[in-house]
């Protein structure tokens, strides 16, 4: 099977969504290293932006049950690891639109 990398058609106004068809589970998985926070795997995504996600790709991942949107008037992403057990948030903004839930 040839490696490509695919970059799906979305507008400007939503995310570069990438698919590697060369990555698979079990390579990420033999490859993992233990962060030093403790953090094993994402269990949740949550986007929220001023604009609906309309391209193909995006409703893809949604419908999947990969990320949840929410509308906002900015855009921020929100990341949740080992299901917020910890009960912790690390707010990145105004450096990055990010938050981190442990």
């Amino acid at each position: 099977m040839p490696l490509f990398m695919h970059m799906a058609e979305s507008g400007i106004d939503e995310p570069m969504w990438v698919y590697l068809n060369f990555m698979k589970k079990t390579h990420r998985e033999h490859q993992f290293i233990q962060h030093a926070n403790g953090a094993r795997e994402i269990t949740g995504l949550t986007l929220t932006t001023p604009t609906p996600l309309r391209s193909p790709a995006s409703q893809t991942i949604v419908d999947a049950g990969v990320l949840q949107t929410k509308t906002g008037t900015h855009s921020l992403l929100e990341i949740e690891f080992d299901g917020g057990q910890r009960k912790e948030r690390f707010d990145l903004r105004p450096h990055l639109p990010v938050i981190l839930i442990q």
